[in-house]
């Protein structure tokens, strides 16, 4: 009997630290935009810092929601550094895959892309700006080394 009180009481508790943990969340969205105001169409916005990462799906017209398990499921306040990663990957000649970017390499990266916003609670629309990369920014990635395991004479 006592077992199933300490059990009740465990499981209130974790109910209320998680109703408690949801109500911090705060819901972001935004548009991922080149400077001439056409919209990124597709791939990822990435938002971390020390603590957390939150990522948001990027649509055709440029917009996101950010979350930590799922788009628009909101991310703690906080100060973080944002990256933004679009690109299509496929199978060049010779079997050899390709990738092609739709953003500038510095983008692609939280430590170098230069954006950084601090959410707090009622901020909720975001702008990010920018640059396509330079023309012929294909990147052919080299092919992984067969590797020969010797046969086992029986």
């Amino acid at each position: 009997m006592l077992n199933i009180k300490i059990i009740i009481n465990v499981l209130s508790l974790l109910l209320i630290l998680f109703i408690a943990g949801c109500g911090s969340n705060v819901k972001v969205s935004g548009k991922v935009t080149f400077s001439d105001g056409s919209p990124l169409e597709k791939g990822k916005v990435v938002f971390e810092n020390d603590r957390y990462s939150f990522f948001g799906t990027i649509q055709k017209d440029g917009t996101f929601r950010l979350g930590r398990y799922k788009d628009g499921d909101g991310i703690i306040a906080g100060k973080y550094q944002v990256a933004v990663n679009s690109f299509t990957a496929t199978v060049g000649e010779g079997l050899m895959p390709s990738v092609t970017y739709f953003v500038a390499e510095k983008f692609r990266s939280t430590k170098t892309s230069g954006i950084e916003f601090d959410i707090q609670k009622k901020t909720t629309d975001i702008s990010i700006i920018v640059e396509p990369p330079p023309k012929n920014d294909e990147k052919k990635l080299k092919k992984t080394p067969e590797i020969i395991l010797p046969l086992k004479k029986k």
